[in-house]
């Protein structure tokens, strides 16, 4: 129980980091269009920015529970989805991989519309779109890939 509980710890923290830096590209992306095509943004500046979105993500109290938002949304969608892939990856084992990964996929995008459709407005401005919600799927693709392998037990050895 305590490799699924910190394989779900490290799944919700893959899946903030992916879904930040994917949020962070999109701003970018959208600054730069503004800027023209001249314009540029050096890595230090993308990185800083990255940053300052992580910070704005993870850090500022939107929730009253002491951290933001988006970090809760991740962890609830892992929650569920992982959840259900863990029952239903029994039915082909040999998929295992393929069914958190993919459950961490849906369960992201899933938990944004969601949101949208029970609160009129998406919560995730990076999400908004078609891309940004789709790579909020990446995202989770990543978050559910790393519950996948951290959560695999060990084959038991026989003793001779």
């Amino acid at each position: 129980m305590i490799r699924i509980l910190i394989a779900w710890i490290a799944a919700t923290i893959a899946g903030v980091l992916a879904g930040g830096a994917l949020l962070a590209w999109f701003d970018q992306q959208s600054f730069l269009a503004a800027a023209g095509p001249a314009a540029t943004l050096p890595i230090g500046e993308r990185l800083a920015w990255f940053g300052r979105t992580l910070y704005g993500l993870v850090v500022i109290d939107g929730t009253n529970l002491g951290f933001g938002l988006y970090p809760v949304l991740v962890a609830v969608a892992l929650a569920i989805g992982l959840g259900v892939a863990g029952l239903v990856q029994r039915l082909a084992p040999g998929l295992r991989f393929w069914w958190y990964a993919g459950a961490g996929a849906v369960a992201l995008v899933a938990i944004f519309i969601g949101l949208k459709m029970a609160l009129g407005m998406m919560v995730v401005p990076g999400a908004r779109t078609a891309a940004g919600l789709a790579s909020q799927g990446i995202a989770g693709f990543l978050a559910g890939a790393t519950f996948a392998l951290l959560s695999k037990r060990e084959p038991k050895r026989r003793r001779h």
